[in-house]
């Protein structure tokens, strides 16, 4: 994610448990960055995960090979 001048931040609160809070305490010091760095890097690469898996999807849907699978019961994911 770019940023501009035409990007604005926002503040998002989210409440964890102690146990989690302190694997992110430890995992963003190791990384020599704050949580919230840590965090938005997370978020971030999880949507690029997540697009990148539609786009996969996607691309293998227009397959004959893999509608022929589709028909049956097995769950195609790739």
């Amino acid at each position: 994610m770019e940023n501009n001048k035409l990007d604005k931040s926002k503040k998002v609160q989210i409440l964890l448990k102690s146990s989690l809070n302190s694997q992110l305490s430890l995992a963003a010091k190791r990384c020599g960055i704050t949580k919230s760095a840590f965090v938005r890097v997370a978020l971030e690469r999880e949507f690029a995960q997540d697009e990148q898996l539609a786009e996969e999807c996607s691309r293998l849907d227009r397959l004959p090979f893999i509608k022929e699978k589709k028909e049956s019961a097995q769950l195609v994911l790739f």
